[in-house]
């Protein structure tokens, strides 16, 4: 079947066997959800939440690929219909997904995600900054790891569509990391959507805008994914 790797924020979120309204979205329009916990999740040790630190990340986008491959090989997945999609660091995980892996994935949807380690630093909440140095590497000690980790510095790679999902007040991750991502992918003839949802930030609250966040993701999947 058509399928959906979902990928969780945190990065030390874990997916949990709970009621999740999009996957039922997802479901219900015939697709497959696979809902990994990739290196750096928390819920598998010490190690394991550590293993995706600093030089580490590369590996993190390589779990991905290795989620999807296990899809294909146990039998549960189309692997010429398959998406990637995920929210805050899973948002960063999908972008980096389709340029360092651009063969691999049909679609994808990236969710309040980081596309630029240099303008996220610069554009986030200083306590963010704080925390996030001890995970991807100092703005400025580690600015050549960080570059190299960056979806935009990748991003001539990019080679299927992508649908940006942003709260247009979102203070942890600014909405100008999807911004300048899907204007990046249009430039290169890639195609690419934004959905900016008024008067939410990080966390989507409202719930007119939960529903239009899920329609529109299921409608661009099942899109993309159909045939």
């Amino acid at each position: 079947a058509p399928c959906v790797l979902h990928l969780h924020g945190g990065p030390e979120e874990q997916e949990r066997p709970v009621l999740h309204p999009l996957y039922l979205e997802l479901l219900g329009r015939g697709l497959d959800v696979f809902a990994p916990d990739v290196r750096g999740s928390s819920g598998h040790g010490r190690s394991f939440v550590d293993a995706d630190l600093g030089a580490g990340r590369f590996h993190a986008i390589d779990d991905v690929a290795d989620c999807a491959a296990h899809a294909v090989v146990e039998g549960l997945a189309d692997p010429r219909r398959l998406a990637v999609m995920g929210r805050s660091y899973g948002g960063y995980l999908v972008m980096a997904s389709l340029v360092w892996h651009p063969e691999l994935f049909r679609t994808g949807i990236a969710v309040c995600g980081m596309s630029d380690f240099a303008t996220f630093f610069a554009g986030t909440e200083p306590w963010i900054a704080q925390s996030a140095a001890h995970k991807y590497g100092h703005p400025e000690r580690d600015a050549e790891l960080l570059r190299a980790l960056s979806p935009m510095s990748r991003v001539d790679a990019l080679r299927a569509p992508v649908l940006a999902v942003h709260g247009e007040h979102d203070t942890n991750v600014p909405p100008g990391e999807s911004e300048q991502f899907v204007r990046a992918a249009r430039e290169r003839g890639v195609e690419a959507g934004l959905l900016l949802l008024r008067d939410e930030g990080h966390d989507f609250l409202r719930a007119d805008n939960r529903r239009l966040f899920r329609r529109t993701s299921a409608d661009w999947m099942e899109r993309h994914l159909a045939t």
